[in-house]
């Protein structure tokens, strides 16, 4: 937890690079395609991260990103314009990220009981979450456009420093380790029916939350809010809380009982971003959204685990946070040019209308289990 904590700094701090790339000039459509690209090169690494974290092992595949990820946020120091460089620093913050994302959540699936796994996971998850603090702390200090470029660069270091708790780490043995593992049983592993749901919900829920960490801090930003990021505090403050107070709750009614709500949750927030001119709005959905981030979350990374083979973990992990980052890739580049030709509220609402449909959708699916 501690290890994740700090390389989940540099995951955090992502939310206020579209403010950088609006100091460097960008547009509403730019800063969809910039944050977009950092998706490219996660889906690009998942089938190695994939690979590694079942052959290799998951602290092996956990330093070598979090080298990549602290190499990538100590070039941003080196950013002057938009251009180019952005868009390659991009490219590594993605790898970095994705192996870090997928690697973390694997490991604590191999600690957690697997008859708490989701309350596992959702405490697990608690230390990936408060770093989100650091986003209104550096707004708080008046670190802001082009001084976010340093705020990097010493943030690297704390990305860094995580590999000394990471390195004490006793890894549990993994099963088949030395057992190949072929791409036909992979494929028809993570076709069955009973993860369909899990695959669609995850789609609709990354891409929500992709929508909302791009581009509501940048929309409060534009409508006169005096400390936009502040919404982070109430987006952490919500999604510990739930987590804290109710872990158990998914394991008691049902995990499928749960993420409904959830998900309803998150769109209140995402559709409160639009309608909102106001902080207490935002505010409110920070909060509404980090409740249902709070839960989604955990519920979902467990039925990837728990609806897969034990052999396959880290291939089924890397698949549920490349959903993440396909999410991001195709919707925040096109709501990006719906927010540019019809405004931050009108593209909040069609996130949501969209997600709302597709739930329904969902909802037939798992009905049953």
């Amino acid at each position: 937890m501690a290890a994740h904590f700090l390389q989940a700094c540099g995951y955090s701090s992502m939310m206020l690079f579209p403010v950088f790339l609006t100091w460097l000039g960008a547009d509403r459509a730019q800063v969809g395609a910039a944050m977009a690209v950092a998706a490219i090169g996660g889906l690009l690494a998942r089938p190695v991260v994939g690979w590694s974290l079942d052959r290799l092992g998951r602290k092996p595949t956990l330093i070598a990103g979090t080298l990549i990820l602290a190499g990538a946020m100590a070039l941003v120091g080196t950013i002057q314009q938009f251009g180019p460089a952005v868009y390659g620093v991009r490219l590594l913050l993605g790898i970095g990220t994705g192996t870090l994302f997928t690697g973390y959540f694997t490991l604590a699936a191999d600690i957690v009981p697997p008859s708490r796994r989701t309350e596992g996971l959702a405490l697990f998850g608690i230390s990936g979450l408060i770093p989100l603090v650091v986003n209104p702390f550096a707004n708080q200090i008046g670190v802001s456009g082009g001084e976010l470029r340093w705020f990097y660069v010493a943030i690297s270091l704390l990305v860094l420093s995580s590999m000394a708790f990471l390195l004490g780490v006793e890894a549990p043995p993994m099963s088949g380790k030395k057992v190949p593992i072929e791409m036909t049983e992979v494929f028809t592993a993570f076709r069955k029916r009973a993860l369909w749901p899990v695959w669609l919900a995850t789609f609709l829920f990354s891409g929500m939350a992709a929508l909302f960490m791009v581009f509501a801090t940048v929309t409060a930003e534009s409508r006169g809010i005096a400390q936009p990021a502040n919404l982070w505090l109430t987006y952490a403050a919500g999604a510990i809380s739930v987590r804290a107070l109710g872990a158990r709750l998914p394991q008691q009614l049902g995990p499928s009982m749960v993420l409904g709500p959830a998900m309803l949750s998150y769109v209140a927030g995402v559709t409160l971003v639009a309608m909102s001119h106001r902080e207490l709005g935002f505010l409110v959905a920070g909060g509404l959204a980090g409740v249902g981030h709070g839960y989604c979350f955990p519920i979902l990374a467990g039925q990837t685990v728990t609806r897969t083979p034990e052999r396959l973990r880290g291939s089924a992990m890397a698949l549920f946070t490349a959903l993440w980052d396909l999410s991001k890739l195709l919707l925040v580049p096109i709501f990006g040019l719906i927010a540019r030709e019809q405004g931050d509220q009108r593209m909040f609402l069609i996130a949501a209308a969209s997600a709302m449909c597709g739930m329904v959708v969902w909802a037939v699916l798992e009905r049953g289990r």
